[in-house]
């Protein structure tokens, strides 16, 4: 397999899904419009930066990573990316939380990438292959609403909670940086990257995941992960 490159003008955001391994996706960037409003995966991931700069906003504070630099983002942690002044190309690697030592594997990338100037796919995973632990969690975060219970309103968990709906919700912001609703929103677009990546129909995946029809998902998933629910499911 080649080293990674993208030709022309590509859509910035790429997703594939290596066989034979326990990494859960792999990803590309490349443009100058990289930024992303907050989100979160129920994955880990890792970004490892080969041109340009990478910057993000975690827990109130930006987080930069130049080439031959890597940034380990944790499972269920809220994150933006932001825009720089340069075209950034860097690649990701969504791995099931606590599998691989993410430290490690980044280190490892950089190493490849300083002595031969380049990185392919075939290198990449064997390299995240290299540091994968024994025995990991693999277990996704539970949802910060009620320790993964299934909830259907603010109002409803602020009252389990003992609170009112406004000060729950400021606490929910405060410690999580984003407000209940939307992280209920990005909790049902998870759900739908699990459901596309299983091949399931976008209109059967927008019923389920309780949004309006095909067209609302699409426009929430690409808001929030750069690509349509159809590019993505075809990865």
């Amino acid at each position: 397999m080649g080293r990674i490159a993208v030709m022309g003008r590509p859509q910035v955001w790429g997703y594939w899904r290596p066989n034979g391994s326990s990494i859960v996706e792999l990803g590309t960037v490349r443009g100058l419009d990289v930024a992303l409003p907050v989100h979160f995966h129920r994955e880990d991931q890792l970004t490892f930066v080969l041109a340009g700069r990478r910057r993000f906003v975690i827990e109130g504070e930006v987080c930069e990573a130049g080439p031959g630099d890597g940034m380990h983002i944790a499972a269920g942690l809220p994150h933006r990316s932001l825009c720089g002044a340069d075209e950034v190309v860097c690649i990701n690697l969504y791995t099931p939380p606590g599998l691989y030592a993410a430290p490690d594997v980044i280190a490892g990338l950089a190493r490849h990438w300083r002595r031969t100037g380049g990185l392919g796919w075939t290198d990449l995973t064997r390299i995240a292959e290299d540091h994968c632990r024994s025995s990991g969690t693999g277990v996704e975060p539970a949802s910060a609403f009620t320790g993964g219970d299934a909830w259907d309103s603010v109002g409803a968990a602020a009252r389990r909670a003992g609170m009112s709906r406004e000060g729950y919700s400021r606490r929910f912001r405060k410690q999580h940086g984003v407000p209940p609703h939307a992280f209920a929103l990005q909790e049902r677009l998870n759900d739908a990257r699990l459901l596309l990546r299983a091949g399931e129909p976008i209109a059967a995946v927008a019923a389920d995941t309780g949004f309006t029809d095909q067209s609302h998902l699409g426009r929430c998933f690409r808001r929030a992960f750069g690509v349509t629910p159809g590019r993505y499911r075809a990865g």
